[in-house]
């Protein structure tokens, strides 16, 4: 009788476990975060990741690790090289050993747009002994224990975690962060907006925070891929809540660099530059408007 969970067949188990998070996932982010992706695939497993997922502008170099739900793994290893990616992560995914079924899943990363978090310093050693019976240290692998990992039953909250909310939460989400600073911008205050008439309407959210609900990562890396994706595509392209953020951002920015401050080594962008992501932004934020009636 086959039995998938022979030793024998742990390269088949894998790729089998990996197709199956896959489409659970892509599910998860097509219909319920909205959010188009892409998956490549290594063509060996030598620096520390098993698929690269892009979506929402982020990067995920994904090392997956499995376990039947019945077992009692207490740790997983992971290697140091996965550190040096973009958006580096491990999916510890719980599997049913009858019916495939996959959860928990257990997540190891930092904030999207953000590195892996610091894998500490446990090292791994060889489960056999040299001929002096001496267990020699694994160069490049750290030891992660299973309190390390943060804890989704569900597929969609592990996509979050991920990748951020989604285009499909930003309306409301801002629309309930405006309110909750006294919603003192209007329709009107956003027609013919320029870059020069526009810090009042920056500032009327709080970028940080904002960035922070919606799942966007650390701000300043944020505002940076906006402002590249928009050099690089000629527009800026980004829901109104992602656009707010940025103009915020670079309001950010035009201070600290007008105060000389030494960290602001970035060149500031031209104007008319400036001025497209207002237009962008009155674009986005009336579409949204529309589409909320």
């Amino acid at each position: 009788m086959f039995d998938l969970w022979a030793p024998e067949h742990s390269v088949l188990r894998e790729k089998v476990i990996e197709h199956a998070f896959l489409a659970e996932l892509s599910r998860s982010l097509l219909l319920d975060l909205a959010m188009p992706f892409e998956v490549l695939r290594s063509e060996f497993d030598a620096f520390g990741y098993d698929v690269v997922i892009e979506a929402n502008r982020v990067l995920r170099h994904v090392q997956l690790k499995a376990t039947v739900t019945t077992g009692s793994r207490a740790h997983v290893d992971v290697q140091l090289a996965l550190a040096d990616k973009p958006g580096g992560c491990v999916v510890w995914v719980f599997v049913d050993g009858e019916t495939l079924r996959l959860g928990p899943f257990l997540w190891f990363g930092g904030e999207p747009g953000s590195p892996l978090p610091p894998l500490g310093d446990r090292a791994v050693r060889h489960t056999r002994g040299d001929s002096e019976g001496t267990k020699k240290v694994r160069a490049g692998l750290r030891r992660l224990p299973r309190g390390s990992f943060a804890r989704f039953d569900a597929i969609g909250d592990l996509a979050m975690a991920m990748f951020g909310s989604g285009e499909k939460n930003h309306a409301a989400l801002l629309n309930a962060h405006l309110a909750s600073r006294g919603g003192g911008i209007d329709r009107d205050a956003l027609r013919g907006l320029t870059w020069e008439g526009s810090e009042r309407v920056a500032y009327a959210i709080d970028g940080f925070e904002l960035a922070r609900e919606a799942g966007l990562g650390d701000p300043f890396a944020f505002a940076d891929r906006m402002r590249a994706d928009a050099e690089r595509h000629g527009e800026w392209i980004g829901t109104a809540l992602e656009l707010w953020v940025a103009l915020f951002m670079e309001h950010r920015r035009d201070r600290i660099q007008g105060q000389g401050f030494v960290g602001a080594d970035i060149a500031a962008p031209t104007l008319p530059m400036l001025d497209e992501l207002c237009d962008a932004l009155t674009v986005a934020q009336s579409a949204e408007n529309q589409d909320g009636k």
